[in-house]
């Protein structure tokens, strides 16, 4: 997994990319794709005395126009007609040790309490065919929202959060089976399900959203596009 997420070579950085749209879910009504979003990363392991790997890594997530692919700093929601605010995303670091058991879920500044018991990292493996094998890792959460609705009531979509996870990576058998990689080049397909965005100004109206997108690993920054790599540097 250390060979996946990042690379071995001590001091190397690993890039990911994702690419995707956002849709909007109610009751009663088709989805809709409402906006698009991009994300960069970069991610470092560090080999620990003890032969497991420290995973550091910092993310940021940008909104585009789903007509133009412009990158947005306002968006008109169409549920509401509200011409709002958009609101990049630096993500706090999610670090954590890769060992021979599962980490511990994000605990977004100790707002999630959950602690489940220590399981052994078995991951879902599946060999699709001769070249191809694919990896499933899901993750469900439900925690305190940061944003108390008595307090925040456009900015908070209740008391809770519920958000779900959902990774499939596809790798190269052979890459895999290569000992002499020091990193595991993949693609592969990301979705989250998560309330309304705070700055959507969407309150407790039913509903939720789904981010669906693709993703890959790339070697540096160069390979994004333009417009993504300028406001990451800035």
């Amino acid at each position: 997994k250390a060979r996946l997420e990042g690379d071995t070579t001590p001091g190397k950085f690993v890039h990911g990319y994702v690419t995707g749209t956002v849709l909007g879910v109610r009751d009663n009504e088709r989805v809709a794709p409402l906006f698009g979003f991009e994300v960069f990363s970069g991610i470092r392991v560090i080999k620990q005395p003890n032969g497991d790997y420290q995973r550091l890594c910092r993310e940021l997530i940008f909104y585009k126009d789903y007509a133009t692919g412009q990158l947005m700093d306002e968006w008109t929601n169409p549920y509401t007609g509200e011409r709002v605010k958009v609101v990049d995303v630096a993500n706090d670091p999610f670090n954590y040790v890769i060992s021979d058991h599962f980490p511990d879920p994000p605990n977004y500044g100790g707002l999630n309490k959950e602690k489940p018991p220590r399981r052994p990292l078995l991951l879902d493996w599946n060999i699709i065919d001769d070249d191809t094998v694919t990896l499933t890792t899901d993750i469900h959460l439900y925690y305190k929202n940061a944003l108390d609705p008595a307090k925040w009531p456009r900015e908070s979509a209740g008391a809770m959060n519920r958000v779900s996870e959902l990774f499939r990576y596809v790798i190269r058998r052979e890459d895999i089976e290569n000992d002499k990689l020091t990193h595991l080049p993949h693609t592969g397909v990301w979705n989250r399900i998560t309330p309304w965005l705070p700055w959507m100004l969407m309150g407790q109206t039913p509903g939720h959203i789904v981010y669906a997108g693709t993703f890959s690993s790339v070697k540096s920054i160069d390979k994004v596009p333009a417009n993504v790599a300028q406001r990451v540097k800035e």
